[in-house]
C-alpha cells in the first residue's frame, strides 16, 4: 500500500457526507449562476468554454464577457483553493478545511450582495456576484484536488459519469456510489431552481449553507476500525 503524499492525504471526518454536500452545493451554485446571473455556469468549465466560443462567433460580446468573467473567477479560485489547502506555516495541515472555509466565506459574501441589491443586481454588481461565485467553485475544486487527488470530484463529473457507464457496459458492474454523486449534482440544481422560483432571496443561500455543512462534516468523527492486536509467539 502506498502512503499518500502530504498534498493528497485522506479527507478528515466523514468523507462521504462531505463529498455529497459539496456536490449538492456545486449543483445549486451552477443553477444560481444560470438562472440569476445571465445564463452562465459557475463551475462547468467545459460548457462555459463552449459558450464563450459560441458568443464570440455570434458577436454577442456582452454575453461573452460574462462567460469570460466566470472562467477567470474559476481559475483564480482553483489557484487560491489549492494554495490554501496545501498551505505551509500556520496553514499547514488545514487541508480541505482551509479550502472549504475560504469557499464558504465567498459564498456568504455572495448572499450578502444578493440581498443587499434586493435580488436584482445589474451591470457591475451582477458581474461581481458571478465572479465571486465562480471563485468559490474554483476554490472547492482546487482544494479537493490538492487534498484528495484526482479520484475525488465534486463538481466536474464528466469523467466520473464516463467511467461509471463504461464499467457497467464492459464489466457489468454498477458503481452505485458514483451514480449517487451524479444524482447529488442534479438534486442540488433542482433544489436551487425551485428556491429561485418560489423564494428568490434564498437562491444563493442554498450553496452557502451546503458548503458550511460540508465544512462542519469534516470535523465529525469517522468510524474507526479496531486496531489489529499483534500476535506474540
Amino acid at each position: 500500500m502506498t502512503t499518500p503524499s502530504p498534498d493528497q492525504s485522506p479527507w478528515p471526518g466523514r468523507n462521504g457526507a462531505t463529498r455529497h454536500l459539496l456536490t449538492l452545493a456545486a449543483g445549486a451554485a451552477n443553477a444560481f449562476g444560470f438562472l440569476a446571473l445571465d445564463g452562465v455556469f459557475t463551475s462547468v468549465v467545459t460548457a462555459n468554454s463552449a459558450l464563450l466560443g459560441l458568443h464570440l462567433g455570434n458577436a454577442h460580446l456582452a454575453a461573452a464577457r460574462l462567460v469570460a468573467v466566470a472562467l477567470l473567477g474559476y481559475v483564480v479560485g482553483a489557484a487560491a483553493g489549492g494554495l490554501v489547502a496545501a498551505g505551509r506555516g500556520r496553514l499547514r495541515g488545514a487541508g480541505i478545511r482551509g479550502g472549504l472555509l475560504l469557499e464558504a466565506l465567498l459564498l456568504w459574501l455572495v448572499v450578502c450582495g444578493w440581498l443587499g441589491w434586493h435580488t436584482a443586481p445589474h451591470g457591475a454588481a451582477r458581474t461581481l456576484l458571478l465572479f465571486l461565485t465562480a471563485v468559490a467553485m474554483g476554490c472547492q475544486n482546487g482544494s479537493v484536488r490538492v487534498t484528495a487527488g484526482s479520484e475525488i470530484t465534486t463538481a466536474y463529473l464528466t469523467g466520473l459519469l464516463t467511467s461509471t457507464v463504461t464499467a457497467f457496459a464492459t464489466r457489468g458492474r454498477l458503481q452505485a456510489r458514483s451514480v449517487g454523486i451524479v444524482a447529488s449534482l442534479i438534486a442540488g440544481a433542482a433544489v436551487d431552481g425551485a428556491v429561485y422560483r418560489w423564494l428568490r432571496p434564498g437562491a444563493p443561500l442554498v450553496p452557502a449553507l451546503l458548503v458550511t455543512a460540508a465544512l462542519a462534516a469534516t470535523w465529525l468523527r469517522a468510524p474507526t476500525r479496531p486496531a489489529a492486536v499483534p500476535l506474540r509467539l
